[in-house]
This record gives structure tokens, sequence and C-alpha cells, in this order.
């Protein structure tokens, strides 16, 4: 049994178009399936639990973005047994970009329904949920809690143009941010100490912020997170970095840095904005990372 979890609100009506599509390509060819649209913040959660433990070897579909998979990966009880698949609809779908899967709706249906690659993925984990693609404490979430909430986003979604609102809202950002302190005990033990730090991100997949090559060195199966944290640096430098990181050609800027691990703790000296996987993790001061223990089916292509 195929369960397609649908999101109606991401990327505003471009969306529904899709699940229109990909419903239609489903009846035709005669697939027994069963449909949920979402109806509220967390209700994929809700409903991706209520399926994993009906049906532990379920195999699930998100139609949305990366705050969809954020939420049904946040929910499901059976991370081993569980088949994931996703049809990208969102703004940004840096799960999507990270994993190979599919930009096209009826290529991504097609991959779900007859899989030639499925990639066991490390699924990260925070007090506040888990992730697929990252989470961050600092600049990179404040970029998100804006993105969230503006109405720049709208438009822009409706313009096909969605990826471009981190980008704008970062741009808008960069000139009042003030770097705060942050500290990083790994699970080897070491501590880094970074004494005016913009953001530090713990990343699954290479690719946030809508196409942003953070990591380029990460991988999702790798059994570890990989780490990137931006300290101060002139202001200049900092927004030359950010469009150098859509190509993945900040890696030698003076003051990124980046680290692999299995767990850390982040400590920063002031209560910051939390994301995870773009969606709002709160504000904190602490940010405890991990991986969970086992790893999660997903269906590429």
């Amino acid at each position: 049994m195929y369960y397609f979890i649908v999101n109606p609100s991401a990327h505003s009506r471009k969306n529904r178009k899709i699940w229109i599509r990909v419903r239609n390509e489903l009846n035709q060819r005669g697939i027994l399936y069963r449909a949920f649209r979402t109806e509220y913040p967390g209700h994929a959660k809700r409903l991706a639990e209520a399926i994993s433990r009906k049906d532990p070897h379920a195999v699930i579909a998100a139609v949305g973005g990366d705050g969809t998979v954020h939420e049904i990966l946040s929910g499901l009880v059976n991370l081993d047994t569980v088949t994931f698949g996703l049809i990208p609809a969102g703004s940004g779908n840096d799960f999507a970009r990270g994993m190979g899967i599919p930009s096209k709706p009826l290529p991504a249906l097609a991959a779900i329904l007859d899989p030639s690659r499925i990639v066991r993925m490390d699924v990260g984990r925070t007090d506040a949920g888990r992730f697929g693609v990252s989470c961050g404490i600092g600049l990179d979430a404040a970029v998100c809690h804006q993105a969230l909430t503006s109405p720049v986003k709208g438009v822009l979604n409706a313009l096909g143009l969605g990826s471009l609102t981190y980008a704008l809202i970062a741009v808008k950002l960069f000139a009042s941010y003030r770097p705060e302190s942050l500290s990083i005990l790994l699970n080897t033990g070491e501590e880094l100490s970074f004494p005016r730090a913009y953001f530090a991100a713990a990343m699954n997949q290479r690719f946030e912020g809508g196409g942003f090559m953070m990591t380029p060195k990460a991988r999702p199966d790798d059994g570890e997170l990989s780490l990137i944290i931006a300290e101060e640096m002139p202001r200049l430098l900092l927004a030359l970095a950010f469009p150098l990181a859509k190509f993945g050609l900040h890696t030698r800027v003076r003051g990124v840095h980046f680290v692999n691990c299995r767990s850390a703790v982040l400590t920063s000296g002031e209560p910051s904005c939390v994301h995870l996987d773009g969606d709002s993790g709160g504000i904190r001061r602490t940010l405890s990372v991990e991986l969970e223990s086992e790893k999660l089916q997903v269906i590429t292509a």
C-alpha cells in the first residue's frame, strides 16, 4: 500500500496542481493508494505516526517541501522498516536536491512506484524533532524564521522563484545581525570555541536555503553530520561568502570552518533562532544534535 501525505499549501497553488497530476496518474495506472491532506501545522507528523504505527512496512510519500519532510520524519515510529518517497513541491526542495530525487512530479512518482535505487539515509535528531536536511542556530535560522512569515515568499512562490526568498532575506539581515559567542562540544570530547559567530549548522545534506551548497562534502549516508560554522569576518567578506556558497566556493573563505561528528551540543552566548529543515525550532541558547541509531530507506531515482 502506498500512502501519500499531501501539503496543499506548500508552494501555494502549484502543489495542488502537482497533486492532481499525480492522482490522475495513480488512478490511470490502477495503483492502490491512500491520500491524506494536511490541514494544520504538525498534521503531517501525526499522520506519519499513525500510518507507520499501523503499517510498519508502509511506503510513505510526501507531496510537499522540506517542511513537510521534516514533519513526516519527526512522526515516523519505525525508521528502519518504513520506506520514504518524495514528490518535490516546495520552494526550496533541498532534501530532493541532496538525495537526487527527480524534480518533476511524474518522474518522481515513477521512482516511487518502481524504485531502482534506495538509500539508507542518516536521520538527524534534536529535542525539537528530527531533520533530514539540516538544523542550525544563529543567522541562517534567523533567515528561515523571517522567510516563514514573509509576504515576499508568497509572491516569489507564485512566480516560481521561491528559492530566492532566503537570499533576499539574508541580504537584508547581513547589515544588522550581531554575532554571538558559540561553543561546540563534540561527541569526541573536543570543545570548540568561537567568541563571535554568525551561525552554526549541522548538515545531513549538501544543500540548504534553496540550493546553497553549504557543506560540499556532506553525505546523507556516511554516519556523520557535517558542521559548518561562520565566525566574525568583515561584513563585505560575509556578503561575498554568501553568493559563493551557491556553488560551494565559500570553503576557503577565512572564518568559515567545517567539522564532522556523530553528535554535538551547540551553546550560544545569547538566546538565538533555531531551525530544523527550514522550519522554526524556537529561540534557545543550547541546541543538541545527533544521528538516530536507525537509518531510513529513501527512494531516490
